[in-house]
């Protein structure tokens, strides 16, 4: 899950319009659309802060690698961009609350 995934997600589980959100976080309803839409990527910083303003926190969490992981697995993480690696982090972010769900059932 991307980052505007995240927040079109988290802005709809909460039940505010577009328009409300930006309201709340002092933005335009416009750079929301965006965000969502992948048309703009958020820092880390301008993503928390959206979500706090639907009360929520954004939580990082860096992992030790795989020692048994070949090398050129590592450098090729290494090369992907801020955006790729925070992409991937949503991913498995997502992926993690899906299995939880599944585990409750």
């Amino acid at each position: 899950m991307d980052a505007g995934a995240l927040l079109r997600e988290r802005r709809r589980a909460h039940g505010l319009s577009q328009d409300q959100l930006a309201i709340r976080a002092g933005t335009r309803q416009a750079t929301i659309s965006r965000i969502e839409n992948g048309h703009e990527i958020p820092t880390v910083d301008r993503l928390d802060q959206l979500l706090t303003a639907l009360g929520e926190r954004l939580e990082l969490a860096a992992v030790p690698l795989d020692p048994e992981r070949p090398a050129g697995d590592i450098q090729a993480d290494q090369a992907k961009s801020m955006a790729a690696r925070l992409e991937d982090g949503f991913a498995l972010s997502s992926f993690a609350s899906q299995l939880a769900g599944g585990a409750r059932r």
